[in-house]
């Protein structure tokens, strides 16, 4: 109650300032980001700590109060990653002030996440650095669909994810699908995934499984009996043309003899004994 009580009074304070008190509290937040920052990072901070917070009061000036959050959160290389933005400098400020640090070597710092980030937005920049090494070659293939996947999987999943999807599932061609299911049903469809990854490679398993999921999950409907008839209707049916055929050979035999008995007669008993023996 009391913090509450200390932050409205700050608000109700900051609100009733005139502008250079106003501009002297953020002069005053910024030198002490800058001496903070001194002290974390030393020479790698900057030249002085008044040069320092006269960069934050000017990225201030600019980008609002939240660049001051971004760069003590951000650290020493936040100022260039917001000068390299350019005019995304606003949205790496809110990375950076969101994120920290992560924000600063899982997004801003490189060119691919920074890419998915700005086409994909906030959203993508939470996946970017809740599943490093993992989110940007399966937001390069899966793109948005990609982000609200990993948006509802914790980190383990998110990197078995990864690994289906560029093994058991990499042929599938059901990439799309496979997210979709994975973002509606988070964790738990991965974590079935990965355990019938063998059943589920064989493709006729992973289509019923896509097609309707939630059997499966729910463990109404067995994914092994349905790999299990896939398997058993083609030798069955392979059994029964087997057997067609057979039928259909001695049938053309059977009418080939009776053809030639109605047309030359029946064979005499010495005809038939020395064809015998012929075979014996």
């Amino acid at each position: 109650m009391k913090t509450i009580l200390k932050a409205t009074l700050v608000a109700v304070a900051c609100l009733s300032c005139t502008p250079p008190a106003l501009a002297q509290v953020k002069a005053r937040a910024a030198r002490e980001t800058a001496e903070l920052l001194f002290e974390r990072f030393g020479a790698k901070a900057g030249r002085s700590v008044p040069e320092l917070a006269a960069r934050i009061e000017g990225l201030a000036a600019r980008y609002g109060d939240e660049a001051i959050v971004a760069m003590r959160k951000g650290g020493p290389s936040a100022f260039g990653l917001v000068e390299a933005a350019g005019a995304d400098g606003a949205r790496a400020v809110r990375v950076l002030a969101v994120h920290g640090e992560q924000g600063a070597t899982r997004v801003l710092s490189r060119p691919a996440a920074m890419k998915q980030f700005l086409q994909h937005g906030d959203e993508a920049a939470n996946v970017l650095v809740r599943h490093p090494g993992v989110a940007e070659p399966l937001l390069e293939k899966g793109g948005a669909q990609a982000v609200k996947a990993l948006g509802s999987i914790d980190p383990r999943n998110g990197r078995r994810l990864a690994m289906l999807m560029e093994g058991e599932m990499a042929n599938a061609g059901r990439h799309p699908e496979l997210l979709g299911v994975v973002a509606k049903h988070g964790n738990g469809a991965v974590n079935f995934l990965w355990q019938n990854k063998g059943t589920l490679a064989g493709g006729a398993a992973l289509a019923a499984f896509l097609a309707d999921p939630e059997p499966f999950l729910s463990g109404t409907r067995d994914i092994a009996s349905v790999a299990g008839e896939t398997v058993v209707k083609p030798v069955v049916g392979g059994v029964f043309t087997l057997l067609n055929v057979a039928l259909g050979v001695v049938g053309v035999l059977l009418l080939a003899v009776i053809g030639l008995a109605y047309k030359h007669g029946l064979p005499r008993a010495e005809s038939v004994k020395t064809v015998v023996s012929l075979w014996k």
